[in-house]
């Protein structure tokens, strides 16, 4: 199988998002030889420590922090490596000096992996200076690929041929994880009923623009009208950021006028 690094920052999520019937964890390790450097693995319980109050107030998780760190532990117990990777970084010294000390070692665990391999490896991040830092980087030498989760996503709902609406609300999840305004907008819109599908259907496509021109036309109070198209505005506003919220926003756009 084709080798997978995954950074902390993509770890944290997998286990929470469902593609169909599954997660995106169990997915992950049918389909890849999943990697996690001993570097990251280190950061993750820190890391998960931060994340988790934030989204236990925002109704993401239910589970305790302990459950999901046993979990977590579980799952990279046999996923983690130990290779020696300072020549890698040493070489590779000019072009990740932006990145903190996790960030480079797993795009020097890919390169170092895909010249040990002689094949591509991949490199799943959610993190944006890594991961363009990382595509320079593997052009450069020919090593690898960058995926963020939004890509996985896309790539096993098209490989099951699953529903449109089961990737797109997979994609909302992640999504949620990093912002929930879309999220809040979606559920402010059906929330006015069947009078607002038009616009629904017209967020779920990404087209802002003529959402707005359609809610303006809506039968509802000056108040709601406001909220929705103040909602609206800022995830218009998103999908045109560089980061990660963008490029996800992006993929929700792309699925939208994918044929499957």
């Amino acid at each position: 199988m084709q080798s997978c690094i995954i950074d902390s920052c993509s770890f944290l999520h997998v286990f929470q998002i469902e593609v169909g019937a599954s997660t995106l964890s169990d997915l992950l390790e049918g389909h890849f030889n999943v990697l996690v450097h001993r570097a990251v693995n280190g950061e993750l319980h820190g890391a998960l420590r931060k994340a988790y109050p934030k989204w236990q107030a925002s109704g993401l998780v239910n589970e305790e922090f302990s459950l999901i760190r046993r979990r977590h532990a579980s799952w990279a117990s046999l996923k983690i490596r130990h290779d020696d990777v300072n020549v890698a970084l040493a070489s590779l010294a000019n072009d990740i000096g932006g990145l903190d000390l996790g960030e480079r070692v797993c795009v020097a665990f890919a390169k170092q992996t895909a010249d040990a391999e002689s094949a591509y490896a991949l490199f799943l991040t959610d993190d944006y200076s890594a991961a363009k830092i990382a595509e320079a980087i593997f052009h450069k030498y020919q090593c690898g690929f960058v995926l963020r989760t939004a890509d996985i996503i896309t790539f096993f709902g098209c490989r099951y041929q699953l529903a449109k609406t089961e990737i797109h609300q997979a994609l909302r999840d992640l999504l949620a994880f990093f912002n929930s305004t879309y999220e809040n907008l979606m559920n402010a819109v059906r929330a006015e009923g069947a009078g607002a599908a038009f616009v629904y259907d017209l967020i779920w496509r990404s087209e802002f623009k003529q959402a707005n021109g359609v809610l303006a036309r809506l039968p509802i109070s000056a108040e709601r009208r406001i909220v929705l198209e103040r909602l609206i505005r800022e995830v218009a506003e998103l999908a045109d950021t560089d980061g990660i919220i963008g490029y996800t926003l992006a993929r929700l756009r792309l699925l939208a006028h994918t044929n499957l």
